[in-house]
């Protein structure tokens, strides 16, 4: 079974997705055989295509996205305040 999956992030201009395109590329190099994935900017937005013949495999690569993702939000607001501080709940 094939499994495919799209994932959109908006984001809030062109320089905050270059710079997320720039931290999540070299960690999609050397994908296993037979998973696909491609990277590319929209507008505002930063779409993610993953293909996969095992749909474990394919969750498991949204989700790592997701997490890169979440970790480059929370450095990204950091930098761009001054002296701002991200606060968990």
């Amino acid at each position: 079974m094939k499994a495919e999956a799209t994932l959109r992030v908006l984001l809030s201009g062109s320089g905050e997705g270059k710079s997320l395109a720039a931290v999540l590329a070299p960690d999609n190099e050397g994908l296993p055989q037979g998973m696909l994935l491609s990277m590319k900017a929209k507008g505002k937005a930063l779409e993610f295509e993953v293909a996969s013949g095992s749909s474990p495999a394919t969750l498991s690569t949204v989700l790592a996205l997701l997490r890169d993702i979440a970790l480059f939000q929370e450095v990204w607001l950091l930098s761009s305040q001054k002296g701002g501080q991200v606060r968990r709940g």
